[in-house]
């Protein structure tokens, strides 16, 4: 099977956010940099954060990022009062194509606050207290529902089929993840694929529902990267109805069930954003199919090696 996706979906977080929890509050100030570059990177940052971008003077529930542009390199300062941390460090973008260096710094500045969030989640009452006044609760709330793993993903699918014999279907369902922890999950998925496939003798018309389980895991390439693997099972009905054209044949039908394992590979992009794009490839073997002979062309087979891509855009 080959499968292109566009999901949309949406995560309920893992542990209940406190009653009128708002998103987190950043101040990010770029500092001698190309305007464009300093504006397209305050807006990403934002968007990789979770968070509403304050232009005014920030007080005392903000998070404040400061990001100063040198000749060699960018000298990033986050003052964090969620925490009471102080955090910096040196990014170069010389070796980034100019039209990726925006990208680039947002994403720089994304993880040195998410580091600092973090510890909202590891370590919420630190047994040394911070020397200077920490944000009110809700700030602090905000902030770690930010970073919070999700526990429950559901999405909506399109799906393209290649069968052993090389034919296309096209069709849909629904896709369902749940998060175990916050590197292992499990994955269910209903699909229905359809095509009529023209022959020299007539056509096939062919549908194929399916269900799937799995078993998974991710983890994180910098801060909005998140690879996954999973293995599971999947299972479905095919049914093919041959139409005849002309003497050349006569019509019939064969159905029945199929079933193999399936590996699949996904790479999710700006993964803490709200809306992000998701690839990937899947590959698989019927233990269990069903094969349609056809008299003048090459059979149809729901049996075999498959193999798979999925393109999805996902909304959490």
């Amino acid at each position: 099977m080959v499968s292109l996706a566009l999901a949309v979906g949406w995560r309920t977080a893992r542990a209940q956010e406190a009653p009128g929890a708002e998103r987190p509050s950043v101040s990010i100030d770029i500092v001698g940099c190309d305007p464009l570059l300093a504006r397209e990177s305050r807006r990403i940052a934002a968007i990789e954060l979770r968070a509403t971008l304050v232009d005014t003077a920030p007080d005392a529930a903000v998070t404040r990022v400061t990001a100063t542009c040198r000749p060699q390199v960018v000298a990033l300062e986050v003052v964090d009062p969620t925490t009471g941390k102080s955090l910096g460090r040196a990014v170069s973008l010389t070796e980034a194509p100019e039209n990726g260096r925006a990208r680039l710094l947002a994403l720089a500045v994304a993880e040195l606050v998410a580091a600092s969030w973090s510890e909202l989640q590891t370590n919420p009452k630190p047994r040394a207290p911070a020397a200077t006044p920490l944000a009110p609760d809700a700030a602090r709330e905000a902030a770690r529902a930010a970073v919070a793993e999700r526990s429950i993903e559901l999405a909506a699918a399109i799906d393209v089929h290649l069968l052993a014999s090389r034919d296309w279907l096209f069709g849909g369902g629904a896709r369902a993840a749940v998060w175990i922890s916050p590197s292992f999950f499990a994955r269910f998925d209903a699909l229905v694929d359809y095509a009529e496939l023209t022959r020299a003798a007539g056509s096939v018309a062919v549908l194929m529902p399916s269900v799937s389980v799995a078993l998974g895991m991710s983890g994180w390439m910098g801060p909005s990267l998140r690879p996954a693997i999973s293995l599971g099972l999947r299972a479905g009905y095919v049914r093919m109805n041959g139409i005849a054209e002309g003497t050349l044949a006569t019509p019939s039908h064969r159905q029945g069930v199929w079933l193999g394992p399936e590996v699949a590979l996904q790479v999710t992009a700006l993964a803490r954003a709200r809306i992000h794009p998701v690839l990937g490839v899947s590959a698989g073997v019927h233990l269990v199919g069903v094969r349609g002979t056809v008299n003048v062309g090459r059979d149809v087979e729901a049996a075999g090696l498959w193999g798979g891509i999925t393109a999805a855009v996902a909304v959490r």
